[in-house]
């Protein structure tokens, strides 16, 4: 302390000890980083290696979910009735539905004097094209008359203790 101003006289400060402490905690620092990505399984840290897996899991869960739909029996609602049956047995009512008929027939009655092609005649005046009529639902008819099985019963679920 300067006892004729009452105030201590600056000190001179060593860059080079802070500099080396800085030094020292980002070494420290880059070795604890260097432990950790060691440490554990670099899939763990991989985030889109973790959602691809997920995406992974759903598709297949859904792609099984889709062939138990398609390939089994079952109740489609029950309440109403309504069963499922595999794909491929539908295909073949419906061909066999189809073959049943006479001849394929058009949606609607045909105008013979209506020029097939373009709508446009070569003068430039628009041919008149019939107009289909509205279009009603026809009502449910099954194709075959078959007897369907029952599924099995659900086994009913027991409460838990």
């Amino acid at each position: 302390m300067n006892p004729a101003t009452g105030k201590t006289a600056p000190r001179e400060k060593s860059i080079w000890s802070m500099f080396a402490g800085i030094l020292v905690l980002f070494t420290l620092f880059a070795l604890f980083v260097f432990w950790m990505l060691r440490a554990g399984d670099a899939a763990s840290f991989d985030e889109e290696a973790i959602r691809s897996k997920e995406r992974y899991d759903i598709l297949a869960k859904v792609q099984e979910e889709n062939k138990n739909l398609t390939t089994a029996y079952g109740w489609a609602d029950q309440a109403k009735g309504t069963v499922r049956i595999p794909t491929e047995q539908a295909m073949a009512m419906a061909v066999a539905k189809l073959s049943a008929q006479s001849e394929p027939r058009p949606a609607y009655p045909i105008d013979l004097n209506v020029p097939l092609g373009s709508a446009v005649k070569p003068g430039g005046f628009a041919a008149a094209q019939p107009t289909p009529p509205p279009f009603n639902a026809p009502a449910f008819v099954p194709a075959v008359e078959a007897p369907v099985a029952e599924p099995a019963p659900l086994p009913a679920a027991t409460p838990a203790p």
